[in-house]
């Protein structure tokens, strides 16, 4: 489209003179990557002399491999016969990939557009992760250290955690008889399965797995899986329950409901070691170093932006 624009340019400013035309201001093409030199020994197919070689379809089978995991799937590694087929469909696309240049599809508007939306995402993609690579090397264990002693104290804290059963009921007289049969030594889950309206808050995952943090604290244990948070009344009688085994009295929830909790395991707030968390430092000071390098390049860039005209973009 620029080098349409910029020929309608030329004709519009020649136009009504007498004088001779001047030649046509035209970019230079832009460079492509070329085509990569191949060993006989790895080219899997030729195609009119186009080569697909071993690479190729180890680049297809990584794409398999994460479109797989996406969905949740176990790679397998292909049999024989599997990679054959592979082989085929790579070249197949090359067949059509051919035909479609040949009937000139590279020179329409919307295939070139569609075309370079793809490139300029590819090589963006390819610029972050020769980045990445050079970063590993950029990031100091001095800066690593420095990073978590200055964040600590609260950032690398391990919140105080406890996992607790729960036992809920819709009314207080349902409360307090369940609370008689607890104090009177019934096991909790068996009070539970009888009365509760959620019995699985009691046993089960839940409470294998899942921890309780108090609210001030949910900020810093955010990023783990498995932690919850209470309303603040129900929190307050959680944690006021001073050893394994131990109930608390019932409350009423913002929920309305009444609710009793026992104690299953406490663990007391401690200081993460900078072993346990380095790592988690070095990637967010690479992120960090990642994002000042990306707007650098922005800032050096010269930018010409027309967001009025966003108003006319076609959303499906």
């Amino acid at each position: 489209m620029g080098l349409v624009g910029a020929a309608g340019c030329e004709k519009l400013m020649g136009a009504g003179s007498s004088t001779s035309k001047a030649a046509p201001v035209t970019e230079p093409p832009p460079i492509m990557p070329s085509r990569p030199v191949v060993p006989p020994t790895k080219i899997l197919a030729k195609v009119n002399g186009k080569i697909i070689s071993m690479r190729d379809v180890e680049i297809a089978l990584q794409d398999r491999k994460v479109g797989m995991r996406a969905l949740g799937g176990t790679w397998q590694p292909l049999t024989t016969e599997q990679l054959q087929g592979l082989l085929d469909e790579l070249i197949m696309a090359e067949v059509l990939s051919q035909d479609s240049v040949a009937r000139g599809l590279d020179r329409k508007t919307d295939v070139q557009t569609r075309f370079w939306y793809r490139f300029r995402n590819f090589f963006s993609q390819e610029w972050l992760t020769a980045q990445q690579d050079t970063l590993k090397q950029e990031v100091s264990e001095e800066e690593v250290a420095k990073f978590y002693e200055a964040n600590k104290a609260v950032v690398f804290r391990e919140p105080e955690r406890i996992r607790a059963r729960q036992l809920t009921v819709d009314s207080e007289d349902k409360a307090k008889a369940a609370l008689v049969k607890l104090l009177e030594g019934v096991e909790f889950v068996s009070v539970a399965q009888q009365m509760s309206s959620h019995p699985e808050a009691a046993q089960g995952p839940m409470v294998d797995q899942q921890w309780i943090v108090r609210g001030a604290a949910i900020t810093a244990a955010r990023e783990e899986n498995n932690v919850r948070r209470l309303d603040p009344v129900l929190e307050q009688a959680a944690f006021a329950i001073d050893k394994p085994g131990g109930v608390s009295s019932y409350v009423k929830g913002m929920d309305n409901h009444f609710h009793i909790f026992q104690l299953v395991e406490r663990q007391p707030s401690r200081q993460k070691p900078l072993t346990e968390v380095a790592d988690v430092i070095r990637n967010y000071l690479e992120l960090q170093k990642l994002s000042e390098k990306s707007k650098a390049l922005r800032n050096k860039a010269k930018v010409e932006s027309f967001p009025d005209r966003l108003t006319g973009v076609e959303q499906p």
